[in-house]
């Protein structure tokens, strides 16, 4: 099931008769420790002063599978890659309710809404909310995609400053519990599995995976020559999301570009760090 469409990098997202934004804009000036509850400290010392804090997610990337495919004498790198929330709570998106036509990155969809992230406490309350996003039906696909999502790129030496080989892709995707890992406690449910515009997530321990197959899971390095390379993923590029840590958003595989002839090939050389959590999902074995 395709479940994103692939969007360019920096474009303005207009919705007609609702808001303007515009893509790469910077993010919400938010003070996490205000909004988000520290579990382990808050055992230790008791809850904390200027009321209810909730459980935010912390949603970290997995890539794998990386492969050369020839498609129409071009050069695409594909790969799979899987969103992860090690966070003390969910993901929680929820749709505006209020639909109109609107205009992401020059493409029309006439049907779009704002987005919320919705931030629960331990009983399922909401205890604080922000802007998220845009919302959009895509009709080719039959559901609903949440705007800015991650941004793939190529990056030549250096998987920070490196010059970025070919143009990087902003992606959109339905966010659902698809992928159990060890944090998931035994007998539980999905809680997200609709990709409609009313709500939208990823539980505590579960992943959002994309197989290497799926449209939007490939850039183009046609022609770029032998090298060291870093395909990197960045989730939440323009900052959406409220979330227990935002330094680990960012994750990176190091592989070598070889050419035999015409045939190019990649040997994985490394990868950004992951734990027992990250590493042990189903979609990065």
């Amino acid at each position: 099931m395709i479940r994103r469409i692939v969007a360019p990098t920096v474009a303005p997202i207009v919705l007609v008769g609702l808001l303007i934004l515009t893509s790469g804009i910077p993010g919400h000036a938010v003070d996490n420790d205000l909004v988000c509850k520290d579990v382990s400290q808050r055992q230790r010392a008791g809850p904390p002063a200027g009321g209810p804090q909730g459980l935010c997610p912390d949603i970290v990337e997995q890539i794998s599978h990386l492969q050369i495919q020839n498609e129409h004498q071009r050069e695409k790198l594909r790969f799979s890659t899987t969103h992860i929330n090690i966070g003390d709570g969910p993901l929680q998106i929820r749709g505006g309710g209020q639909i109109a036509p609107c205009n992401i990155d020059g493409i029309h969809y006439d049907q779009c809404t704002y987005s919320t992230q919705e931030v629960l406490d331990a009983k399922g309350n909401i205890v604080y909310s922000q802007p998220a996003g845009v919302a959009f039906f895509h009709p080719q696909h039959n559901h609903w995609h949440q705007s800015a999502v991650a941004l793939f790129q190529v990056r030549y030496g250096d998987p920070f400053r490196g010059p970025v080989i070919g143009q990087g892709v902003k992606i959109t995707f339905c966010l659902v519990d698809t992928d159990q890992t060890i944090l998931v406690k035994k007998g539980s449910s999905r809680a997200y599995f609709e990709c409609n515009a009313a709500l939208q997530g990823i539980s505590v321990g579960w992943g959002d995976d994309y197989h290497q197959s799926t449209e939007g899971q490939e850039l183009d390095i046609t022609g770029a020559p032998e090298g060291i390379y870093y395909l990197t993923h960045q989730v939440d590029p323009e900052n959406h999301w409220v979330e227990t840590n935002e330094t680990n958003n960012f994750a990176w595989v190091q592989f070598r570009l070889t050419r035999q002839g015409a045939n190019p090939k990649i040997t994985v050389l490394g990868q950004s760090v992951c734990d027992a959590v990250t590493c042990g999902s189903r979609s990065n074995p």
